[in-house]
């Protein structure tokens, strides 16, 4: 199997330079990224900015936003603020961040989305676990405050199946966590390094579990800490309304879960059962919304055939023709 591309996007002399650093931040940093939520972002670094653990430095990455959002950033020496160019979506985002926070010369990363809200112990549990060479997980809790379970989950390599860790497994800490998303974990930088940066060019979508995969490649474990708690805005514990139909999250969904699968599975025969069912499920699904047009079954045919190729790059949003 070949390896997944991971510096792919563009970078180009429009890129901002790194704001300028202390040359030694040590102790915990954060990382935030951002794209048009300003007021859940002003709740969530203020929740950063509370914690009763030291947070010696947040580090806000911004796409791009058009919502006002560098008027909401607080005067606070511990938060620095990089805004991107355009937005090349939160995979790029993180990447920039993590490569920036690296330049702190931090203990360790805690990474999360604009509409993050940790409880002000949050950090304080996770710093309390372990030996800090493992990746430790927030338990991460819906609106109605019911746990959110797909954060944090376990992964077949042969089967290529992935699962929930069940509700139980969050009364005491330490359950052992195969994929993780960018909503609360604590990463050692001294992990970082090794591993490399996220990838920066899946634009949205399986670029986190793809972290840990590689993560766990390299025999670094993670897990849950459920004592540490953080409230997540997006989830919701019933299902939502479903949207309308959303080319980007077509092609990046299909495309990034199969490139991980590629690289991370361990038997080509379920792969190429896994890239049929997928396959088959992308136009059923798309037929039972009656969401199956000329555009939608070309974006689907375009992410299923650069997965085969192994082609991960941030593609422009498809047109409107063809519908």
């Amino acid at each position: 199997m070949t390896h997944l591309p991971r510096s792919n996007s563009p970078r180009t002399d429009s890129t901002p330079p790194f704001p300028d650093l202390p040359a030694r931040e040590g102790g915990v940093g954060a990382v935030v990224v951002t794209y048009n939520r300003k007021a859940l972002l002003e709740k969530c670094l203020r929740s950063l900015l509370a914690q009763t653990a030291s947070l010696d430095r947040i580090y806000v990455v911004d796409n791009a936003s058009t919502d006002g959002t560098p008027d909401i950033i607080p005067s606070d020496d511990r938060v620095t603020y990089l805004r991107l160019p355009q937005n090349l979506g939160g995979a790029y985002g993180f990447a920039r961040g993590v490569e920036l926070a690296l330049k702190g010369d931090h203990t360790s990363l805690w990474l999360m989305d604009d509409d993050c809200l940790p409880e002000p112990e949050a950090l304080a549990e996770l710093l309390a676990y372990g030996n800090g060479v493992e990746v430790r997980c927030s338990a991460v809790l819906a609106r109605d405050g019911r746990y959110d379970l797909y954060h944090r989950r376990r992964f077949d390599a042969l089967r290529l199946k992935e699962d929930n860790l069940p509700a139980r497994e969050y009364a005491v800490s330490g359950a052992t966590v195969d994929l993780f998303t960018f909503v609360g974990p604590l990463i050692p930088t001294e992990v970082i390094r090794r591993a490399g940066l996220p990838v920066d060019n899946f634009f949205f979508a399986y670029d986190d579990f793809e972290y840990a995969l590689r993560l766990r490649r390299l025999g670094v474990g993670a897990r849950l800490v459920p004592s540490s708690r953080l409230w997540h805005h997006g989830s919701l514990s019933c299902p939502s309304p479903r949207g309308p139909y959303n080319p980007l999250k077509h092609y990046y969904n299909t495309r990034n879960q199969l490139l991980v699968y590629r690289e991370y599975g361990t038997s080509a025969p379920w792969y190429v059962l896994r890239f049929a069912v997928k396959t088959a499920g992308a136009f059923i699904r798309l037929m039972q919304h009656r969401e199956l047009s000329v555009n939608s079954a070309r974006t689907a045919a375009q992410a299923l055939y650069d997965a085969l190729r192994g082609r991960a790059y941030v593609r422009p949003p498809p047109t409107a023709a063809g519908r």
